[in-house]
């Protein structure tokens, strides 16, 4: 009897070009690969990078890729400093010439007309949430709630964005996204929902909308992280 055939991403080789400062905890790393030049990138796909820890296990960390550019090869990778993780590390260190092995690019998000399209998620979503909202046909209405630690997280969005300090209240939870999100004004049933962020707070935001009207199958729910995993935090899991 035959083992089954195992089939894998094959992995490419990158070279980081530049390492930039977005906020005080979001670093934008942009890298570029041969192997990429003309492939079309759907908006929030990522790229599964191939780190080390220090100890020497290998890790995956997956990052939205914020901006592409095709006829290149390059691709932005907005890098979320949160905590001792490799992704956090490699935010940090990675420098050009560096070079970073990855898979991809990959994910499942389709984008779908509606005339609104409301987005819930935490600082981790970022990145894939600009993403969208930038793709978006200049007639369909995009509105945000986004919770972030302060005001200097915050980042330009092409939506109508009502940002969430949490301050010293605990990340992860959705005690100060669903009040916030409550109180939009926004026809809810004729609206397509993205709900990206920590994995339990994104099924209660769900459950939210739903009771208002929303689609089940209107909504695309993204758990980037879990509480009690900050290690795997992501942008997508940039830390």
């Amino acid at each position: 009897m035959t083992s089954p055939i195992v089939r894998r991403s094959p992995a490419h080789r990158a070279r980081v070009l530049a390492n930039q400062p977005l906020t005080p905890r979001m670093r934008r790393v942009t890298v570029q690969c041969d192997e990429m030049i003309g492939r079309a990138i759907r908006p929030a796909q990522d790229l599964e990078l191939l780190l080390r820890e220090d100890s020497g296990r290998r890790v995956k960390r997956r990052y939205t890729i914020r901006q592409a550019r095709p006829a290149d090869g390059e691709f932005d990778l907005d890098v979320l400093l949160h905590g001792a993780g490799a992704g956090s590390a490699w935010g940090q260190s990675a420098a050009a010439g560096g070079i970073v092995e990855f898979q991809g690019p990959r994910g499942k998000l389709e984008l779908r007309s509606a005339p609104w399209h409301v987005f819930c998620g935490d600082e981790s979503a970022l990145p894939a949430i600009a993403a969208i909202c930038e793709a978006l046909p200049p007639d369909e209405h995009a509105v945000a709630v986004l919770e972030v630690q302060e005001q200097s997280d915050e980042q330009p969005i092409a939506a109508d964005v009502c940002w969430v300090h949490r301050g010293e209240h605990p990340p992860g939870t959705s005690e100060l996204l669903v009040p916030a999100a409550s109180e939009l004004d926004v026809p809810v049933a004729e609206a397509h929902g993205y709900l990206l962020g920590e994995t339990r707070s994104m099924v209660t935001l769900r459950a939210l909308f739903e009771g208002r009207g929303m689609a089940h199958d209107a909504i695309f729910l993204k758990g980037y992280w879990n509480i009690g995993r900050p290690d795997r935090i992501s942008g997508r899991r940039p830390g």
